[in-house]
C-alpha cells in the first residue's frame, strides 16, 4: 500500500476519535450529586411584645392636690340625720358621708400624702364612705358619678349592694331580704350601706343619686392635702 495514503488514513481515524471525544457528554460519577444543607438556619425577625402600661401610673403614680376652683354645687350644707352618723351630704331619703367641707372648699374628699399611698389601687385612690337610705324607701337607689374635665367615671362600692350594680353604677336596695336581715346595719328609721368611693385622679366631680320618685346632684372636689 502507498505509505502516503496508508498515513492520510491513520491521520483520519484520529481525527474521528478526537471529535468524538470532545463531544461524548461526561457521566457524572456514582455517589457524588450535589447536597444541600438541611439544618442551614432560615434568618427570621422576632416581635417583642410592646409594653402595657400599668394603670394610673402604678405604684409610682401621685394623687394631686386638692383643686380650689370647682364650680358651685346645689347642695352645700351638711345635714345632721341621726345622732349615729356624721354630718351627711344629700337630701333625703338618701345620704353620703365622708364627704367634708375643707378649708374654703364647701364639698371635698380628701386624703394626706400618706392616705394616698396606702389606698391607690388599680382604679385610682380610694376613700371611705358610709351611703345612708331611709328604711321606707320602695325601690332602688343608683349612685354614680364622672370628673367634670375628663368625663372619667368614678367608682361607688358598698356592702349589700345590689347584683345590678358595675363598676361605675352602685346600686342598693333597702328592701332586699340580705339587707334587711342585717340588724347592725338597719333600724326602723335607716338602712346603712358601709363603703367606698375611688377617684381616678384629683380634680372636680359630680356625684349624683337617683331613685323612683326623685334624686340629688352635687359637686366635689377631690386630691390631696398635707398631712
Amino acid at each position: 500500500m502507498n505509505i502516503r495514503w496508508h498515513f492520510r488514513i491513520v491521520m483520519l481515524a484520529g481525527l474521528v476519535l478526537v471529535l468524538a471525544a470532545c463531544t461524548e457528554t461526561p457521566v457524572p460519577q456514582a455517589g457524588l450529586t450535589p447536597t444541600v444543607n438541611a439544618f442551614t438556619p432560615i434568618p427570621t425577625t422576632i416581635v417583642q411584645p410592646s409594653p402595657t402600661p400599668t394603670p394610673l401610673g402604678g405604684a409610682s403614680a401621685q394623687l394631686g392636690p386638692i383643686p380650689q376652683s370647682c364650680p358651685p354645687s346645689s347642695i352645700l350644707a351638711p345635714k345632721t340625720i341621726s345622732p349615729k352618723f356624721v354630718p351627711m351630704f344629700g337630701a333625703g331619703p338618701v345620704w353620703a358621708g365622708g364627704i367634708v367641707s375643707y378649708e374654703q372648699i364647701p364639698l371635698a374628699l380628701v386624703w394626706t400624702t400618706e392616705d394616698a399611698l396606702v389606698t391607690h389601687n388599680q382604679y385610682g385612690w380610694e376613700h371611705k364612705l358610709l351611703w345612708v337610705a331611709a328604711t321606707s324607701l320602695h325601690g332602688s337607689v343608683t349612685i354614680r358619678g364622672t370628673n367634670l374635665r375628663t368625663g372619667a367615671p368614678i367608682y361607688p362600692d358598698a356592702e349589700y349592694a345590689s347584683a345590678a350594680s358595675t363598676l361605675p353604677s352602685l346600686v342598693l336596695e333597702p328592701e332586699d331580704p340580705a339587707v334587711v336581715s342585717q340588724d347592725a346595719n338597719r333600724d326602723a328609721q335607716w338602712t346603712q350601706f358601709p363603703g367606698s368611693l375611688t377617684i381616678p385622679g384629683a380634680g372636680c366631680y359630680s356625684l349624683e343619686a337617683v331613685w323612683p320618685g326623685g334624686s340629688w346632684h352635687m359637686i366635689f372636689a377631690a386630691g390631696s392635702v398635707p398631712g
